[in-house]
C-alpha cells in the first residue's frame, strides 16, 4: 500500500467518524434514564433461640427513571464477625418517571447465624457492584 493510498484511507476513515459523530448528536438530546442506589442502614433481627432463623435487612433510597413497569435487580451479601455470618438477599425495585429518592429495603434469606453487631454490606445494583458499606446492626 503506497503513501497516497494510506492518505485516502485515512481521509475516508476520518470522514466516516465525523459522519457517525454528527449522527449521534440528536440521540444524545433525548432524555436519559437515571438509576442510583444509596444504602443508608442495616438492621439485624436474630432468631430468639439458636435453633430459630433471623434476618438482616438493609435499606436506603434509590432513583430509577427507566420506563414505568420496568425493574432493576438489587442484591447484597453481608459479612458479620464474631461469630461469622454471611446473610444475603436479592430483589427487584420498581422504576418509573416519578421514582426519585424513593425508600427501599431488602431482607436476607433466613439464617441461624444472623446476630447484632458490626456488619459490612456488599451491594450490587442493576448489575454494578457498589463500594462496601459498614453499619452497626
Amino acid at each position: 500500500m503506497g503513501p497516497i493510498t494510506r492518505i485516502r484511507w485515512a481521509a475516508a476513515l476520518a470522514a466516516a467518524l465525523v459522519a457517525l459523530g454528527t449522527a449521534a448528536v440528536p440521540a444524545a438530546a433525548s432524555p436519559q434514564s437515571v438509576t442510583s442506589l444509596d444504602v443508608e442502614w442495616a438492621s439485624a433481627d436474630p432468631g430468639p433461640l439458636p435453633l430459630f432463623f433471623g434476618t438482616l435487612t438493609i435499606g436506603g433510597t434509590y432513583t430509577c427513571t427507566e420506563p414505568a413497569g420496568t425493574t432493576v435487580l438489587v442484591s447484597f451479601t453481608a459479612i458479620q464477625i464474631m461469630p461469622v455470618a454471611l446473610p444475603s438477599g436479592a430483589g427487584n425495585l420498581s422504576c418509573g418517571p416519578g421514582v426519585v429518592d424513593a425508600p427501599w429495603s431488602l431482607n436476607s434469606a433466613p439464617s441461624q447465624d444472623v446476630h447484632y453487631g458490626y456488619v459490612s454490606v456488599l451491594t450490587s445494583f442493576n448489575g454494578v457492584a457498589l463500594p462496601a458499606e459498614q453499619f452497626t446492626a
